[in-house]
Parts: structure tokens; sequence; C-alpha cells
């Protein structure tokens, strides 16, 4: 008896073990760690916790919408990639207007001025971020 209780509690053990994923075994192409928040940017060239490291924009259409938008910028600032909710990361060119830099890409368009971030899809403001208090352009 105590021979079999020995055996069924190995087995349960090992076929826990076996099952249950490994802390940080799920790196993507890149490395990325995505169990740990961790997406790959292009622009940045690195593996980046959005949220720590973006420019967060809020849903400009609902109020209520929880999910928000991402910006990473290049360390130059010529590109900037977008992460929206639902879909790929989008790389944006940058151009130089009298009012600020615009970001663009097929019907996207951010812009930075004064008063903070927006982005636009066609004519339609979709997402949007103030300046944080006592930041400069």
């Amino acid at each position: 008896m105590k021979k079999l209780f020995l055996l069924t509690s190995v087995f349960m053990l090992t076929a826990c073990g076996a099952t249950a994923p490994r802390t940080g075994a799920d790196r993507d192409a890149q490395g990325c760690i995505a169990s740990a928040g961790y997406t790959w940017s292009s622009v940045a060239g690195d593996c980046l916790r959005l949220w720590e490291a973006g420019v967060r924009l809020q849903n400009a259409q609902d109020e209520k919408a929880t999910a928000s938008a991402f910006v990473i910028i290049s360390a130059d600032g010529s590109l900037t990639e977008l992460f929206l909710p639902q879909g790929e990361p989008v790389v944006l060119n940058r151009t130089l207007t009298p009012d600020g830099p615009i970001w663009k890409k097929a019907d996207l368009r951010l812009e930075r001025m004064p008063d903070g971030w927006f982005l636009y899809q066609g004519d339609l403001l979709i997402y949007q971020a103030g300046n944080p208090p006592g930041s400069s352009r």
C-alpha cells in the first residue's frame, strides 16, 4: 500500500511539473519575455514594457475605454512606433511643421502639439494624451 501511494505521489508531481510553464520560458523570436510584459520595438531595437517606455494615448472616442495605445519614439525622433490595442505595430515617419512634428503612415497621423499628443485616422481623432505637468515640448 505504501509503495502504491509513493508511486502515485511521484507520478502526480512529475505530471504537474511537466505541464506547468516555467517563468520566462515564453521568449519570442527577438528574446522578449511576454509574461513579464516585454514587447519587441523595432524603432527602439529592444524589448520594452510599453507602459514604462512609451507615451500612453487614451481613447478619444470612448472615455470609458480601458485599452490604451502606446507610442515609442526613435532616439533621433524621426520614427515612431504605434502600438494600438489590436493589430500589429505600425512605424510612422516624421515630418516637421511650424506647429510641431507630425508622424504619418497611410491614413494614420500622430501630432505632437504644445498641448499634447493626438492620433488621427483620416480626419477622426482616435487617441490622445495631454502633456504631463511641468513637461516641455
